[in-house]
């Protein structure tokens, strides 16, 4: 009977530990799916270049994965970022894709889907923001503006010669840009527009206009997305009316 009775204790002990050894094994196959990681989180796009994003997401049990990127936004209209790319490693799902400036500024949700052989979908979720920030711009200056003659009789012309420059790592030339003229009258605080000469070779420019007035001409530089704005020092001209 002793002999009995222990074979039907192991027996049981046995059907037992077998039991929970599969139970255990369900849990750890069963579908899951959790996003790891958004890099860079916030998204930073400067200016008009894009920035590129990986989600990453891990699973078990999942044959597909479908990933939706989302702004967290009442207006009407925003812009999504383009479809993900995907690399698949195992239980690794890898999506790139890239913001850039007309993508919606702000709170951003990542959805994730995890699809199993049977069609069982569970989801997660992660929320991320993207930032706009303006590109550094590059300095500039205009080099040697000149207005000249420095005295000129009334209604003869004045000649403006100068260069627009950019410092990228030494000062070089700017070419096809525009330059404004401005000329301010002595005595009065207002500047007047003259005329606008587009930059060449090495970034010159040149322009005349008619003297009228003594006063004082400047060089203005309004910069663009990548160029920061200048302006020259300002060079005065006497202008005289010919007495006889």
């Amino acid at each position: 009977m002793k002999r009995i009775a222990i074979g039907l204790l192991s027996a049981a002990v046995s059907s037992s530990l077998l039991l929970s050894a599969g139970t255990a094994s369900a849990e750890r196959v069963a579908l899951s799916v959790r996003i790891d990681n958004v890099s860079p989180n916030p998204v930073v796009v400067k200016g008009d270049d894009d920035t590129r994003v990986t989600i990453e997401v891990r699973t078990s049990e999942a044959t597909r994965v479908e990933l939706r990127l989302r702004p967290v936004s009442d207006q009407a209209r925003t812009q999504a970022a383009e479809e993900p790319r995907l690399l698949h490693q195992g239980d690794l799902w890898r999506f790139t894709t890239s913001f850039d400036e007309n993508d919606f500024e702000g709170r951003w949700v990542a959805i994730a889907d995890a699809y199993d052989k049977d069609g069982k979908k569970v989801t997660d979720e992660v929320n991320f923001s993207v930032v706009h920030e303006e590109a550094e711009k590059a300095d500039t200056r205009i080099y040697r503006f000149s207005a000249s003659p420095d005295s000129v009789r009334k209604g003869r012309w004045v000649y403006f010669t100068g260069r627009l420059q950019v410092d990228d790592d030494r000062w070089k030339g700017v070419r096809g840009e525009e330059v404004e003229i401005y000329f301010r009258k002595r005595g009065s605080n207002t500047w007047k527009f003259v005329t606008s000469p587009d930059t060449g070779w090495k970034g010159t420019f040149r322009a005349k206009a008619r003297a009228y007035s003594s006063g004082e001409y400047r060089a203005i530089f309004d910069g663009t997305d990548e160029l920061s704005e200048s302006r020259s020092r300002s060079d005065r001209v006497r202008v005289y009316t010919r007495h006889w």
